[in-house]
């Protein structure tokens, strides 16, 4: 589906406002729908929530051959259409705006006030790029009472919580760790950490099922914690070495099994594809074949840690991308090393990092000099998000091309939410059922790609139609263990319902709505109903943009 975004978030509002009413949902505002001439816009975007099976090697082979002759493949690596809108610069209010709903899950209930009283976003970036140095003792205090195992290594956390019998998984472990994660990124201070932390949670992404693979209970919440917040500010080799030989990645993509005479290609694909080169770069089959050859006997032991089994391994001549690899282990280690420090590895990330930062369609110039600062720094993640932020002290990055050109996903919106309206937090599994209703079950993606976070992977009209329930849920009192702030609604008494609206706009949204909006907005304030209200505000396209 391609549309420009002059219309979209039109056509979005429609959808919401029309699901609303056609599926007798919480919120009911008919009379007024129909005066503003609302109809269904019929949008459909991809199906969330479909179940994928592992392909065999040959079959994710000739459904490769068959995207590449199609041109689907190169169709689908194509970033949407959208309308690249020019004006002035941002102003200083508009600046903070972004550097929130970029570096952070969008603002806390008056964070942007507070940030243009104490000098603005630079120096709130600048604490950002550096996690360990903000202090987070309340979230650590709530962590180490509620989710003990964050800080237990992977044999204590098997100890400690042994499957039940005849059971597939930990219940209690499936339902703690997409917890945590939802606790994390609505509560932490270090926010951009949170923000980079979900970026790399999708690019190696391993999912915790209910089925066919019980030891991911155990091996999924020690991957979260040494594979992915261990290194988010690292260096990119030390978090794909990781990755490579951690336990729930190794079983993930099958690469624990593989062994001379009988290897296994999955984990060797999605290595070069998805964790480095980039699909169809760079590599072609027989480097999958070959690199596959290299990891065999790459496997853990009873205890789940990492082991290489050295009579698994084919000890026969490979060439990678055109190299030898060395025998033994020490071939896989050389061979993702390889890889990690490749140039095509470290244009690859860049543009995703711009997508996901800065805009779908991502600045080439600016990935063009994250991309050298990868390169010349080996990797340092830290030192490659400073240069996408600070890069001519944020020339790209504050362009107003990309203030609120991105589209949140289920996981964003919902975050955004609960900081937005400052929620009490106290049991998050509603809001973590709402998260996978919406189509983003935490660490149960149905595919090694991660999910998508650009726009179009979220038009879906029900997943929209959910957000903005679980808005109003919050902020009615309707959502178990969350609840907004109390006496949220009397910070924005004003004498007439126009300067209610307007100290509403400038809350939540940093700005105007477009018209659709901006009516119903304006007949809930006549109508005093401020709950209802601050629901469509934070339910609303306008909230969706980032």
């Amino acid at each position: 589906m391609k549309m420009k975004v002059c219309s979209l978030f039109t056509m979005l509002m429609a959808v919401l406002f029309c699901a609303s009413v056609t599926q007798a949902q919480t919120i009911r505002e008919v009379d007024l729908l129909e005066r503003l001439g609302m109809k269904e816009a019929g949008i459909k975007g991809p199906a969330s929530g479909d179940n994928h099976t592992k392909l065999t090697a040959e079959q994710a082979l000739r459904v490769r051959i068959l995207e590449i002759e199609s041109g689907e493949r190169a169709f689908a690596n194509r970033i949407p259409d959208s309308q690249i809108i020019v004006g002035p610069p941002l102003d200083e209010r508009e600046q903070i705006v972004h550097v929130l709903n970029r570096m952070a899950f969008g603002p806390k209930l008056g964070e942007v006030d507070e940030l243009l009283q104490h000098g603005g976003w630079i120096s709130w970036v600048e604490q950002q790029l550096d996690p360990d140095n903000i202090s987070d003792s309340k979230l650590d205090g709530i962590l180490a009472e509620k989710y003990p195992w964050t800080k237990m290594s992977l044999q204590q956390i098997q100890n400690k919580y042994p499957r039940p019998e005849n059971a597939e998984n930990v219940p209690q472990l499936r339902k703690e760790l997409p917890e945590s994660i939802i606790l994390r990124a609505a509560m932490s201070n270090r926010q951009f950490k949170e923000v980079m932390v979900e970026f790399w949670r999708n690019h190696f992404c391993i999912d915790q099922p209910e089925g066919n693979a019980p030891r991911r209970s155990w091996t999924a919440c020690d991957y979260e914690e040494n594979v992915i917040r261990k290194h988010a500010f690292g260096k990119f080799s030390d978090m794909l070495m990781a990755s490579a030989q951690h336990p729930g990645m190794l079983e993930y993509l099958d690469n624990y099994v593989s062994r001379r005479g009988a290897w296994n290609e999955n984990y060797a694909r999605e290595l070069m594809e998805l964790h480095t080169l980039g699909a169809d770069r760079y590599y072609n089959e027989q480097d999958v074949l070959e690199l596959s050859l290299t990891l065999t006997g790459w496997t853990f032991n009873d205890n789940l840690n990492y082991y290489f089994r050295d009579q698994w391994h084919d000890s026969g001549a490979h060439k990678v991308l055109g190299k030898r690899m060395p025998s033994g282990e020490d071939g896989g280690k050389y061979a993702i090393m390889m890889l990690a420090y490749h140039p095509g590895t470290a244009k690859y990330i860049c543009e995703k990092l711009g997508r996901y930062l800065v805009n779908d369609n991502h600045p080439k110039a600016l990935v063009a000099k994250a991309t050298d600062t990868f390169r010349s720094s080996k990797g340092d993640l830290a030192k490659v998000y400073r240069t996408i932020i600070l890069h001519e002290t944020g020339e790209y990055f504050l362009s107003r091309a990309n203030y609120k050109a991105k589209f949140k996903t289920p996981f964003e919106f919902t975050i955004s939410a609960l900081r937005a309206v400052d929620a009490d937090i106290n049991e998050l599994a509603y809001t973590n059922d709402n998260i996978t209703q919406m189509g983003q079950q935490i660490y149960g993606c149905p595919d090694p790609t991660g999910y998508y976070d650009y726009a179009e992977a979220w038009l879906d009209a029900g997943v929209l139609t959910r957000r903005w329930n679980y808005a109003y849920a919050i902020l009615s009192g309707k959502a178990r263990g969350v609840s907004a702030a109390s006496g949220i609604a009397d910070r924005f008494k004003a004498e007439t319902p126009e300067e209610v609206k307007n100290k509403v706009l400038k809350e939540f949204i940093g700005g105007d709505v477009g018209d659709a909006e901006d009516r119903l907005i304006t007949e809930l304030a006549r109508r005093n109903d401020m709950t209802r209200m601050l629901a469509i505000v934070v339910g609303s396209p306008s909230f969706q943009q980032q």
